[in-house]
């Protein structure tokens, strides 16, 4: 009996924690469903919080890129404005333009040529290149040009 008893014994302790194991294995089962249930839950709502803020971004978004269509819209009309003014300008004949937003345009063949005139006669009189220059508009390097230009067509004719 001695030898039945201890046997008898470790039966007894091995099924007491047997079921031990079995109790601690459900708990700890129980546990982690909970914990997955509540994580789940957390990032639910944190996926709607950012859903939530994707659709007010996108919705500000939309509305700049109506915004920025409204301006493009804007600005190629008055491109197509500006462009029917050009070619009604362009489609005038030349004695009909004069100025363009107040400077001279185009200038009269005789009126260009009594400047020229007006540049030589005022070397002739002795008047140095910067003060002619500064009279008549044209720049230093066209008035030497200018007089040389005089200069040929005399010695020619």
């Amino acid at each position: 009996m001695d030898i039945q008893n201890p046997m008898v014994l470790q039966i007894v302790i091995d099924l007491a924690l047997f079921f031990a194991v079995i109790i601690l294995l459900w708990r700890v089962n129980a546990n982690i469903k909970n914990h997955e249930v509540n994580n789940h839950q957390e990032m639910i709502s944190e996926l709607k919080i950012i859903i939530a803020q994707s659709q007010n971004t996108a919705d500000k978004f939309l509305e700049t890129l109506e915004h920025s269509r409204k301006s493009l819209k804007e600005i190629a009309l008055e491109l197509d404005i500006k462009e029917k003014r050009v070619k009604a300008i362009l489609g005038k004949s030349p004695r009909e333009i004069e100025t363009f937003n107040g400077k001279p345009i185009l200038k009269d063949v005789n009126l260009s040529q009594s400047k020229y005139d007006e540049a030589i006669k005022m070397i002739k009189n002795g008047y140095s290149v910067e003060e002619t220059a500064s009279a008549t508009g044209f720049p230093e390097g066209e008035i030497g040009l200018i007089v040389d230009l005089s200069r040929i067509k005399n010695e020619n004719t």
